[in-house]
């Protein structure tokens, strides 16, 4: 019992001096800066304009 709470310990240690050293580097939240980064990339595919669709594959 006592190895896992070392280990989950040293876990938060470890996690707590990356999430400092991140949240100095970084004036977003690390959760913020993910979601910006997935909306950005799939922005174009997942857009709801449906005149836009209608009109593209009207064009084809």
């Amino acid at each position: 019992m006592l190895k896992y709470l070392v280990i989950l310990a040293v876990g938060v240690a470890m996690g707590y001096g990356y999430g400092w050293k991140d949240a100095q580097a970084n004036t977003k939240h690390v959760a913020e800066r993910v979601l910006d980064r997935i909306g950005g990339e799939t922005r174009e595919r997942m857009g709801n304009d449906v005149d836009r669709r209608f009109q593209a594959a009207d064009s084809k």
